[in-house]
């Protein structure tokens, strides 16, 4: 009989313990969680996709500085922004490239070196500007990081967003 009033007393505590902390505050771990991926103000004042390393600091990816389509920088930040961090808790965004959605030219983020779009980022003006956007994320965002590829003969061009987030940025420690 006593054994049996000894489980029923550590089943009790069990429920009691699970119940407290199903209610309790979450931890400082959680509750600090921050994104990787996101839109602020910069240091050189403009509006800024910041990607936030492992050593939790912050790189530009895209400064936005041109008011396009009625949406300003700031808008367009915060619109865009959202959809990189999206892509990134996917596990979608391993290279950044370009492709075509509909007949628009598009930056999107793909799994896998020469893979194609698995999540469209944001749409371009002109064709053209593709290799340019592209080009101009890489001086923004690692100067002198490399992971930039070209997928065999073609023009098509990933850029490696863990390299990205392995580099520094001096300027945003």
């Amino acid at each position: 009989m006593k054994a049996q009033s000894f489980f029923q007393a550590i089943a009790a505590g069990i429920v009691t313990l699970g119940i407290f902390s199903a209610i309790s505050p979450p931890t400082v771990a959680q509750s600090q969680q921050r994104s990787t991926y996101f839109c602020a103000k910069g240091n050189n004042g403009r509006w800024t996709t910041f990607a936030r390393n492992y050593n939790n600091k912050k790189i530009p990816v895209i400064y936005w500085v041109k008011k396009l389509g009625g949406y300003t920088p700031r808008v367009r930040c915060n619109i865009i922004s959202p959809k990189f961090e999206s892509a990134y808790k996917r596990g979608i965004l391993n290279y950044l490239t370009s492709g075509v959605h509909r007949g628009q030219p598009v930056i999107c983020a793909t799994s896998q070196y020469g893979g194609p779009c698995s999540q469209i980022l944001f749409t371009l003006k002109s064709h053209r500007e593709a290799s340019s956007v592209l080009q101009q994320l890489v001086d923004v965002g690692y100067r002198a990081g490399g992971g930039v590829f070209q997928s065999g003969n073609s023009s098509q061009v990933y850029i490696d967003m863990d390299r990205l987030l392995q580099g520094e940025s001096p300027s945003n420690k």
